[in-house]
């Protein structure tokens, strides 16, 4: 049996905008989760870790699938879909951002292996959970920091603007 190391939650508002949060380290934006403990259910796992880095309760609705990485990084994930019955959202350390984001524009500098389990999230249910691999290797990395700078560079852009703060 494989071993899950990871758990993230697709949280999904009533207007069907996708929960993210900005991580400091390494840099990025990503739905709610985290590491799941020796012996922990993923299922739990995520309601905890969402409510710890977003302050917010969830109910899950479902699995969405198991994805496994190859490459640099290596592990599985569970990632379930789910929606807010509770709380309210806050900036933690590790949740230096937060914001409700359409599925047809997620940030540029959304790590790259979550725009999959998104879409699956989307996907009508029906049938098993996913099963899918996902690579990690140099080029995913170099393209998410060219994304992330582009996109730091867009807003420190519209807060400088031709050389004199707004």
């Amino acid at each position: 049996m494989t071993r899950i190391v990871g758990a993230q939650a697709v949280v999904l508002d009533d207007d069907r905008l996708v929960l993210l949060q900005l991580r400091g380290w390494p840099p990025g934006w990503e739905p709610p989760g985290g590491h799941v403990g020796e012996g922990e259910d993923p299922a739990l796992t995520v309601v905890r870790e969402t409510r710890e880095e977003c302050g917010l309760e969830i109910e899950i609705d479902r699995l969405i699938g198991h994805y496994h990485f190859r490459g640099i990084r290596i592990g599985t994930d569970a990632v379930y879909l789910a929606h807010p019955v509770g709380g309210r959202l806050r900036h933690t350390k590790e949740a230096l951002s937060l914001r409700w984001a359409s599925p047809e524009r997620l940030p540029r500098a959304l790590f790259p292996w979550y725009r999959q389990r998104i879409l699956d999230a989307l996907a009508p249910p029906g049938g098993e959970p996913q099963e899918r691999w996902q690579a990690v290797g140099p080029g995913q990395v170099l393209g998410h920091g060219a994304a992330l700078t582009a996109e730091l560079g867009a807003a420190l852009g519209g807060m400088v603007g031709n050389g004199r703060r707004r």
